[in-house]
Formats: C-alpha cells, sequence, structure tokens
C-alpha cells in the first residue's frame, strides 16, 4: 500500500529562462561585468525563434524551433540556454518527461547561476525520484530524494514519497518516521493530515513490534478521525484477536462497547465468553442482553444461550457484593477491594466500584496500572470525564499503559448517556 498527497509541485513554476542576449542593457549601464554568453550564429537562429514563440505562446513552434536549437548546442552556455528553455516550454505543456530532461541538464550545468544550483538539483532529484517511484524502482528512488532533502528542498510531498520508498525497500521505521515528519508538517501549516497516511503507518509500527508505539499512534489517529469504523478497525489493529491476556482483552470489548463498535453476533459472543472466564458473569448476562436486544444476537442462538445460562447461574451463587464489600474493608491489603471493585464495575454498579479501587489503591499491595485503568472506565462511565482522564494517566507501564492511551482518547467519544 502506497499513500500520496494532493499537494502539487510548485518550485519548479518560478524557475525563469535566461534571455538570449550577449550583453544586457541594465547591467552594462550600471558598469557591471556582463556575464560572458558563447553563442555561435547556427544556434541563435532558431533560439531566438524558439524564444519568441514561447512568448506569443505558440508552444508547438517554440518546440520545434527548440528542437533544431538542441541539435546543434555545442558548448555550456547553449545547453543551459536550451535546458532553461525547454523547461518552460514543458512546463507550460504538462510534460513531465521533458522537465526531467530539462532538469537534469540544469542540475550539473557549470552556468546555472549560484543562487539556483542547489534549487535545480533539488528539483530534479526530486522530480527524478518521483518518477522512479510511479515506475515501481523504491531502491532507485530512495537516493534521489534524499539528495534532494540534501540539497535543500522543501516540497511537502518530499516526507511522503520517501515514506513509500522506505516501505517499499522494507525499512519500515524509517516509513514511519517520514509518516510522521509529514504529519507534523501538515499540522504546522493548518491542514488536517489525511487519515490515509495515519493507515500507512499504524500497520507497519504494530509490525515492528512496538505496542506502546502502536497505541500512541492509534491514540493520534483516533483523535483526529474519531468515528465508530475507527475505533473498530484500531482495536484490531491493537490486537484482540491475538491478545492472550484475559484483562486486557476484555478491557478492548468493553472499550468496543463504549465507542459503539461491537459488531455482530461474533463480537458479543466472544465478549461474553471472555467476562465469563474472567469470572464476572453479570457483564456476560449484560453484553448478551444487549446483543439480543439489539437483535445482533439471534433468539434460539444455543451457543450465547449456554453462556448466558451459565452465567446467570454463578451470578446468583455469587450472591449481594454488599458482603464481599465488608470483608474488603477489613483486609489487611487491597486485594480483596479489587476483585470487588472489578465486580461492581462488571454488574454497572460503576459508583461502588470507584470507592473500591480508591479502598484497594488506599490499601496497597495491587497492581495500581490495573486498578487506575478500570477505575478510569468506570468514571468516563459516570460522565466524570476530567477524573476519567486523570486516572487514566495514572497508568504508567506496561500492557495497561498502552490501553490506558486508547481508553483516553475514548473519553469523549461517543457522547456519555
Amino acid at each position: 500500500m502506497t499513500f500520496v498527497s494532493k499537494l502539487a509541485l510548485a518550485a519548479v513554476l518560478t524557475l525563469g529562462a535566461p534571455v538570449l542576449v550577449a550583453a544586457p542593457a541594465a547591467a552594462q549601464n550600471k558598469g557591471e561585468k556582463a556575464p560572458e554568453i558563447k553563442v555561435s550564429p547556427e544556434f541563435r537562429t532558431p533560439a531566438a525563434a524558439a524564444e519568441a514563440a514561447f512568448k506569443a505562446q505558440d508552444l508547438a513552434t517554440a518546440d520545434t524551433q527548440l528542437t533544431a536549437a538542441e541539435a546543434v548546442a555545442k558548448n555550456d552556455d547553449e545547453r543551459y540556454f536550451a535546458a532553461s528553455l525547454r523547461l518552460q516550454i514543458e512546463l507550460a505543456r504538462k510534460n513531465t518527461p521533458g522537465q526531467m530532461k530539462a532538469l537534469q541538464v540544469l542540475s550539473t550545468s557549470p552556468k546555472v547561476p549560484a543562487d539556483k544550483v542547489r534549487l535545480y538539483g533539488a528539483v530534479y532529484n526530486y522530480m527524478l525520484g518521483d518518477q522512479l517511484l510511479t515506475a515501481k524502482k523504491p531502491a532507485e528512488a530512495l537516493p534521489a530524494l534524499l539528495k534532494a532533502r540534501e540539497l535543500g528542498s522543501d516540497q511537502p510531498d518530499l516526507p511522503v514519497l520517501l515514506a513509500n520508498a522506505y516501505a517499499g525497500t522494507g525499512k519500515q521505521a524509517e516509513a514511519v518516521a517520514e509518516v510522521d515528519r509529514a504529519i507534523q508538517a501538515s499540522k504546522g501549516a493548518g491542514r488536517k493530515p489525511p487519515q490515509e497516511w495515519y493507515k500507512f503507518a499504524i500497520p507497519r509500527v504494530n509490525q515492528l513490534g512496538d505496542r506502546a508505539a502502536t497505541a500512541t499512534w492509534l491514540s493520534r489517529y483516533i483523535q483526529e478521525y474519531p468515528s465508530v469504523q475507527n475505533w473498530r478497525w484500531a482495536v484490531s489493529v491493537f490486537g484482540l484477536g491475538a491478545s492472550d491476556d484475559k484483562a486486557e482483552k476484555l478491557s478492548l470489548f468493553r472499550l468496543m462497547r463504549s465507542t459503539h463498535a461491537l459488531a455482530g453476533r461474533s463480537d458479543y459472543a466472544a465478549y461474553a465468553y471472555t467476562a465469563q472466564q474472567a469470572g464476572l458473569p453479570w457483564e456476560a448476562v449484560a453484553v448478551i442482553d444487549e446483543g439480543r436486544k439489539s437483535g445482533v444476537i439471534p433468539a434460539g442462538d444455543s451457543d450465547t444461550q449456554q453462556i448466558y445460562t451459565a452465567s446467570q447461574n454463578a451470578a446468583r451463587a455469587e450472591g449481594s457484593l454488599d458482603g464481599l464489600a465488608k470483608q474488603a474493608a477489613g483486609a489487611a491489603n487491597g486485594k480483596n477491594a479489587v476483585s470487588t471493585g472489578d465486580a461492581y464495575l462488571a454488574s454497572g454498579n460503576n459508583a461502588r466500584a470507584v470507592e473500591l479501587y480508591d479502598l484497594a489503591l488506599q490499601k496497597g499491595g495491587v497492581n495500581a496500572d490495573q486498578v487506575n485503568l478500570n477505575r478510569g472506565v468506570a468514571l468516563q462511565r459516570l460522565g466524570r470525564k476530567d477524573e476519567a482522564r486523570a486516572a487514566f494517566q495514572q497508568v504508567k507501564t506496561g500492557p495497561y499503559a498502552n490501553l490506558a492511551l486508547l481508553w483516553a482518547a475514548s473519553v469523549d467519544f461517543p457522547p456519555l448517556a
């Protein structure tokens, strides 16, 4: 997959052609030394005709006359003038191969004015790299594009082209870095980066195995483009199907539920089964009820019915959670408070969940990152957004920190009831 920018190449449009004169009057009047120009009569005649035709916007005649002049060009002055005028003609004709031919000469000509040397070289190498990429030759395009940057090219599309070239040569980390450069430049110019840029970079970050970086990129993307479809894609990329950690998997399902990204019977069934296996039957029952109410889980679905029945029985066997909360209050550490808080969260009693999580953090002896993550979820459900953000920010390390980045991005999406 490649990604593109719609920005047009503009720098070459400002490059002017030299005037075909031996000694400019303006320079002579000022006492300045005119540049030495060596033009033969056989070159001057067709070149002057080409210049006149171009000024009259007769491109066909200009092309014919310049072709004749190019055929007899013998020195650097003549080749420089011919290439300069050729560039102007081909720009007017929107003929990229012709532009490239002219720029190839100009990028190496000793007659190019000092203030134009780097510009011609930068433009030529930029266009050469672009053409090589179009021809699906990323390995050849890469050095040309890097040379364009070295020569000072300020083309906004340069990072885009470099990202494609790096990706095409298997250098995914470098490709991602160039996408990031393109995004930052776009934002710096007051433009919103296209979402295709994020969707180009994120799978590559994920392939590099950096979960924290993947979470950061997904968070950036979802904040720019917060839609249900994109939330579903983000959770999928982050590894819902690949995660072996029950707590992580359950948190991802909860995130999909919070952002309305659950879709289809399989999502609801897998979510309910994960909650049941995590010892949270209340949540399994609630999820199946929700799926049935929306019509996603069909009536008579035997697999979900088995989960439903088993979870109902388990919830009844647990009895009231208030008794467990009293035991947690008298415990030496916060472990019982955590498990009871998890049960309250699963049963939808978010206010009590927050109380038990606070108690667990106060007593200690618990995984503070996991507690703060679930505490943030409960606070978000209660509509206490600022407190939820603060809770997610307290999650510092490991997989829970990555999850917290995604949850923090969801605080304002969708609007809470």
